[in-house]
């Protein structure tokens, strides 16, 4: 629990930089895409670059479930993580190991085994609007968390990243 408090309060210092930045730079080409690439992708030399177009062009998944930080439950939407990783060749059925980061610097390092056993989804929707910062957006790693009782293990708590920037798959 300390760990989400503590991101919380850093990712509101970093909510506070990013809405100064945009009003200083209001006219540039910063301030009409702060989140360009929306996802990076990267496994060895192998990088791929999202913008939101191209993650809305995927196929899409919808779930509706509670998270860590909303207990109420949500529709989110957006393509299947393990369908993401595919894009740089991830096999679905071999396990590695990999790097999600977040745009408020946020790391953490696991396996992608869950999203082999679970439909893990890469949310850029939820309640039918796009996500933006202020719903800790524009992409969210989102568990079925109301479906699968094992989930509301602490364990997984820190993957539930938000301001999601990019995913590395680490040396095989």
């Amino acid at each position: 629990m300390q760990l989400l408090t503590q991101r919380r309060a850093k990712m509101a210092r970093w909510m506070n930089t990013v809405l100064a930045l945009f009003l200083l730079t209001s006219g540039t080409a910063w301030a009409d895409d702060p989140f360009s690439p929306m996802l990076t992708l990267r496994m060895g030399d192998k990088v791929l670059e999202l913008e939101r177009e191209q993650i809305a062009a995927l196929p899409q998944a919808s779930l509706r479930t509670g998270t860590t930080l909303h207990p109420e439950p949500a529709l989110w939407q957006g393509p299947l993580l393990r369908d993401v990783l595919a894009l740089i060749d991830v096999p679905a059925d071999e396990v590695v190991p990999i790097r999600i980061s977040s745009w408020d610097d946020y790391h953490v390092e696991f396996t992608n085994e869950d999203f082999n056993r679970w439909d893990v989804i890469l949310a850029w929707r939820v309640d039918g609007k796009e996500l933006g910062v202020e719903d800790l957006g524009p992409l969210r790693v989102v568990y079925p968390l109301d479906q699968f009782d094992e989930l509301r293990d602490q364990r997984f708590h820190y993957r539930w990243v938000w301001l999601l920037r990019s995913i590395e798959v680490l040396a095989r």
